[in-house]
């Protein structure tokens, strides 16, 4: 298993921006390819900073979708501060994650009682 791992500091206010473009437009095109086993996307408001993992089952799967994403890239770049880092890994320990959308956890659903520390 192979994941794609972006970096991206966005200007000023667009980190939600980005995010949304995310849910609307990279993942209808990406969820249905050949190969492909999920996206994290993780934010840091603070430094307007993104973060974005994209899981493949082969290389050639992954390298296959980049020509799906240069409308993507286009839609993206008013956003950017700077170019984003591109950095491609092998995934050494897969895990397999539940859909967070599958996944419903409360106090009430785990019989517990969480106190708030503050």
């Amino acid at each position: 298993m192979y994941a794609r791992m972006v970096t991206s500091r966005m200007k000023p206010n667009k980190l939600n921006e980005m995010t949304t473009l995310y849910q609307n437009t990279l993942l209808p095109l990406i969820e249905h390819q050949p190969g492909y086993k999920g996206i994290f996307v993780l934010n840091d408001p603070d430094l307007n900073k993104q973060i974005s993992i994209t899981l493949w089952e082969k290389l050639v799967d992954m390298e296959a979708v980049n020509v799906n994403l240069l409308g993507f890239r286009d839609k993206i770049a008013p956003l950017l501060a700077e170019a984003p880092e591109v950095e491609i890994f092998q995934v050494a320990i897969p895990e397999e994650v539940e859909s967070m959308s599958a996944i419903a956890l409360s106090e009430t659903s785990l019989g517990i009682r969480i106190e708030d520390p503050y």
